[in-house]
């Protein structure tokens, strides 16, 4: 196989799972313009939530009334804060009884329970993001009040449900955030009470340290030998919360912890693999260079037990963080967190370099590129994956050709029209009219495709890419396969039970299970595109569906799909190419 083929192969693997991922215009109207278009469909979108919230009340299945009636308050409430506190009322009810009637032990009732404890948590961060307290009081009435022992876990899944929060609102309510973290903290240790410090300490360092302090005090009454809970907390608290962002004195008081129980516990000797302490003395080799830091005399005593191939320890704050930054930071904010976690340079160099890909900085992504120095092949791997990212960005007539040379290397027809949508994705905001052509010749390939999964699949994608485009002929394709996709969910309610569960309480369950449940899913997570295309074509087009649940889900999400702004067109086809 030649280099080119190879490399197309290796483009197309990327994207051709990647049917249906938005992918969205470039808006060309004047910006006063663009604001009043989106002003009026902004309260058509709200004029549509109204409407759909007066009929949630003739669904039958609790789960979809609370889904429903949950969403459209989060999209409410800045609205109409008054309509949405109501709907919430409802969604306590509707839990609530959903949950009670699920309280057996048979698999069914076992998988309605953790649909409605999901549409629980749901609900609490989205009311944490406007009323915490509000919040809290809607996890307390939404409690299982069964009067059988309650399952395994369940005491654990509210702690870390409180701690999430915590978490949610730790940027805008410190102090409550607190509080929710002194009442985890009084029941146990929980990891996720080092991701609420970490969160409190971004900008409210005065409640984390506060919190830090509380933590310490917990642990000095700790046996950190003979309970590995706390022990396990403690350590990666030390690699997750150090100077300068923890408090200097209060560190080394949790060092100095570890180092004396490692003592007191034989570790200052050589331990055989039969001996019960051994395990701890272990655990604790991680944390000696904190240790040598902090008392290198009592250190030294412990220093058979260093790893003999110490891995770096890549804390879940440090990705969460990571994370949380990837998606609502700049790119600085990513670089500076190399400097608090070194051991992750790699991945957040990475991460950096695509975030100022996404953003259109291509300078930058190239001098982040460049300035990494830790590993040569890395570097060019970075700057190859730039390159090969603006491929198509800058296209010509001989890149044009270029395409359909590639094209005809590549043997499976589904790969072929993932090819083709990738590329006018890519080329869509410089040259609509090359990226049109390219998706009139995906949809001629697959009308070739034999009827089936794979043919719908490919007409959903090339649906919503042609949607990206302001292309009437999405919702077009659309319209034509509505009696298909109506024939599909009435033929899977009839085989419910055999291969999926579809139904819950007579109605679609909403949890994409098989491969119809996937094709709505993925229609529904594009919803975005269909509505900022031609939002009134796209809300008719969704009324056709037959069952009274679907029509309303799929409008609801067109409405969101507006309240969330224009979609962005997606570098690189949604997926970023990794090796």
């Amino acid at each position: 196989m030649t280099h080119r083929q190879l490399s197309a192969l290796t483009l197309i693997a990327t994207v051709v799972l990647c049917f249906g991922l938005a992918h969205a215009q470039q808006n060309n109207a004047t910006p006063q313009n663009a604001q009043t278009t989106e002003a009026h469909l902004r309260e058509k979108a709200f004029d549509l939530l109204e409407s759909l919230a007066g009929q949630i009340s003739t669904l039958q299945s609790a789960e979809n009334r609370a889904r429903l009636a949950s969403n459209i308050a989060e999209s409410l409430w800045n609205h109409d804060e008054t309509r949405a506190r109501t709907l919430l009322v409802s969604v306590e009810e509707d839990i609530k009884a959903g949950l009670q009637n699920a309280d057996g032990d048979d698999p069914s009732d076992m998988q309605t329970r953790v649909v409605f404890l999901q549409l629980r948590v749901d609900t609490v961060e989205r009311i944490a993001r406007h009323d915490p307290e509000l919040a809290l009081a809607f996890l307390r009435t939404t409690e299982l009040g069964s009067d059988k022992p309650r399952p395994y876990g369940d005491a654990q899944t509210e702690r870390d449900l409180e701690l999430r929060l915590a978490k949610a609102i730790a940027a805008d309510n410190p102090d409550f955030a607190l509080k929710l973290g002194r009442q985890s903290l009084a029941r146990g240790f929980s990891a996720d009470l080092v991701s609420l410090l970490a969160q409190l300490h971004r900008k409210h360092r005065e409640q984390a340290l506060i919190l830090y302090k509380e933590i310490i005090s917990k642990l000095r009454n700790a046996d950190l030998a003979r309970d590995p809970v706390a022990s396990e907390f403690g350590e990666n608290l030390a690699h997750s919360f150090s100077p300068p962002a923890a408090d200097e004195s209060t560190f080394r008081e949790l060092i100095g912890m570890f180092i004396t129980s490692a003592l007191e516990n034989g570790c200052g000797a050589k331990l055989s693999d039969e001996d019960e302490r051994t395990e701890f003395c272990n655990q604790i080799g991680s944390l000696l260079p904190q240790m040598e830091r902090i008392d290198p005399l009592r250190a030294a005593r412990l220093k058979h037990w260093t790893p003999e191939d110490p891995e770096p320890h890549w804390s879940p704050e440090a990705y969460n963080e990571l994370s949380d930054l990837t998606e609502h930071g700049t790119v600085d904010d990513m670089l500076a967190l190399a400097k608090k976690y070194p051991q992750m340079e790699d991945e957040i160099s990475w991460q950096a370099m695509l975030k100022a890909e996404g953003l259109g900085d291509i300078a930058r992504a190239k001098k982040i590129a460049t300035d990494y120095g830790r590993d040569p092949e890395r570097q060019r791997i970075m700057l190859a994956q730039i390159d090969r990212d603006q491929m198509w960005v800058s296209i010509t007539d001989q890149r044009l050709a270029e395409v359909q040379t590639i094209l005809g290397t590549v043997p499976r027809i589904q790969e072929r029209v993932a090819f083709l949508l990738y590329v006018a994705n890519q080329i869509g905001g410089n040259n609509p009219k090359a990226a049109l052509k390219l998706l009139n010749q995906a949809n001629e390939i697959v009308d070739t495709m034999k009827p089936g999964k794979e043919q719908t699949e490919a007409q959903i994608a090339l649906a919503t890419s042609y949607c990206s485009e302001k292309s009437d002929r999405g919702l077009a394709i659309m319209e034509s396969l509505m009696p298909k996709l109506n024939d599909l969910v009435a033929a899977s309610v009839k085989l419910d039970g055999y291969d999926n569960r579809y139904l819950r309480d007579g109605e679609w369950n909403m949890t994409g299970e098989g491969s119809v449940g996937n094709l709505l899913t993925r229609l529904s997570q594009n919803a975005g595109l269909f509505a900022w295309c031609d939002f009134d074509r796209a809300v008719t087009l969704a009324a056709q569906f037959e069952r009274p649940e679907l029509r309303l889900m799929a409008q609801l999400k067109l409405a969101q799909g507006i309240l969330n702004g224009p979609p962005r067109r997606l570098l690189m086809g949604g997926l970023p190419m990794r090796y």
